[in-house]
């Protein structure tokens, strides 16, 4: 038996009324590593295959109450134990009593006394038949089911030739008939698109699951395909099967290029006009137009903070539209954290400055440098800790800043506040595309609630999570994972966002 047999297992019923026979025969099945029961008539028999549900089953024939033959014509009329293959232990030698068990439907004989050698062997033999039915019957309704869903589904054996191929699959990538794709090379079916990661990267891969993308630009009718690539392994870790689960969708890459290019034209636009008014408001606050009089100093100082305020809203509009359009860089820097983290947080302290903020930075000096792109990780940290001084609510306003190393020697980042906190009905929406995060946060300060998404995003860019606790009145906290130096790289990042 191969190594896929021995996984299956055995559970051996034995019906056998005279015990001696039924004690012999368990134990040598239980020596080689068999499951067994046992019955003593044919009516516990049939009881028996219905609770435990053996794979096979070592019949008598001469059984009280009712015989073997009986017995086995039951089991065969039962859809559900059709296929147990059933081996007959008996006396009779005529060749007439042979018949009739096979016409009963037995699957083999042994004559008593049986011979060790031949029990094991016949037993082995029928499991191994009894397993590949089963895999046959199962495949046969796998395919029958899969050809009704709205996603196309591909498997391909170890070889990546195709095994099985819905006839959505096939009409999403464009060909004419899947009988005809079977034996065919995966590669070939996706050669018609553009597909990331490369196919020669999955096919070389040993991750166990891969967000793939397919894209097909030059065709009369743009066609974008997603989904994930999962290698099936067999018993010693090699490519035994492989699905590729998919499902159309360019209406969605249509609706992400028109909300981008409206992202785009509505901070342009803003844009446009608050850089002017930036320019006049510092030249007014340097007395390029004379000494500013004390009572108007103020109202500048005011104003210019604003504008300010809002050129960081529309900085992070102009970052979301780009996160939906284009692919982002993978590759990072190594950044250590401890001096990016002083950077931003006296970034954010010039915004405010009226607000007196304690800070507690909480970074141990041998933590590993995180590796991502300088950019985005600040940008990423700048939002969090932004909104911890924004959404204060109060005067005396602390903020914590920690990292630590966790599993896989990845780094996790938690800024913590002590604002009014995040209410439980409003935990999950925090992070959504356009989600009045302010309101969530204080309820008297309007947004466009782009920072939290954007952070979101950018963190699922280089394979962490982003996340929050918080109970109402107490803060809350925000953390985040991060690659470190010593962190294994993920041989092909899944893309997201």
């Amino acid at each position: 038996m191969d190594d896929k047999l021995e996984q299956v297992g055995g559970k051996i019923l034995v019906v056998d009324d005279y015990p001696a026979n039924v004690k012999l025969l368990e134990r040598n099945l239980q020596a080689v590593g068999y499951e067994t029961v046992s019955a003593a008539d044919g009516e516990e028999a049939l009881d028996k295959v219905q609770a435990d549900r053996p794979d096979l089953i070592l019949l008598d024939i001469m059984l009280p109450r009712m015989d073997g033959f009986e017995v086995c014509r039951r089991l065969r009329a039962s859809e559900e134990t059709a296929v147990i293959p059933i081996i007959m232990i008996t006396a009779l030698k005529e060749t007439e009593d042979r018949i009739r068990g096979l016409e009963a439907g037995a699957d083999d004989f042994i004559s008593k006394p049986f011979d060790r050698g031949e029990l094991l062997a016949r037993v082995k033999s029928l499991l191994q038949i009894k397993y590949y039915r089963s895999m046959l019957t199962e495949r046969e309704k796998f395919h029958a089911v899969i050809q009704d869903l709205s996603h196309g589904i591909l498997i391909t054996d170890g070889q990546w030739r195709v095994q099985t191929i819905s006839r959505r699959a096939a009409e999403l990538l464009g060909l004419a008939h899947e009988d005809q794709m079977i034996g065919r090379d995966l590669s070939d079916l996706l050669s018609r698109f553009k597909v990331m990661p490369p196919p020669e990267a999955l096919r070389q891969s040993t991750t166990r699951s891969v967000t793939v993308e397919l894209e097909q630009e030059d065709a009369g009718q743009p066609r974008y395909l997603a989904g994930r690539y999962t290698r099936i392994e067999g018993p010693r870790g090699e490519l035994y099967n492989a699905a590729l689960v998919f499902r159309d969708v360019t209406e969605t890459r249509r609706k992400e290029r028109i909300k981008r290019d409206f992202l785009r034209l509505f901070s342009h636009k803003l844009k446009t006009p608050l850089t002017s008014v930036s320019a006049r408001l510092d030249m007014l606050d340097r007395g390029s137009y004379g000494a500013v009089p004390p009572a108007m100093a103020e109202p500048v100082r005011i104003a210019r903070e604003n504008v300010h305020r809002l050129s960081d809203l529309i900085e992070k509009v102009l970052a979301y539209a780009a996160l939906t359009a284009t692919e982002i860089e993978q590759a990072g820097q190594l950044i250590p954290l401890a001096d990016l983290v002083d950077r931003i947080r006296q970034r954010v302290a010039e915004r405010y400055p009226r607000q007196a903020v304690r800070w507690t930075i909480a970074i141990p000096a041998d933590l590993p440098r995180a590796r991502a792109p300088e950019e985005l990780l600040s940008l990423v940290v700048d939002n969090l800790l932004d909104n911890a001084v924004r959404y204060a609510g109060r005067t005396d306003v602390r903020i914590e800043v920690a990292a630590v190393e966790i599993e896989d020697r990845q780094l996790r980042v938690a800024v913590r506040d002590n604002g009014p906190g995040i209410r439980t009905e409003d935990r999950d929406q925090v992070f959504s595309d356009f989600a009045p995060g302010e309101e969530t946060f204080t309820g008297n300060i309007g947004g466009i609630g782009l920072g939290l998404p954007t952070a979101r995003q950018l963190v699922r860019s280089w394979g962490g999570e982003i996340d929050c606790e918080s109970t109402p009145g107490s803060g809350a906290t925000f953390f985040f994972t991060v690659p470190s130096e010593f962190t294994p790289a993920r041989e092909i990042p899944e893309r997201r966002g």
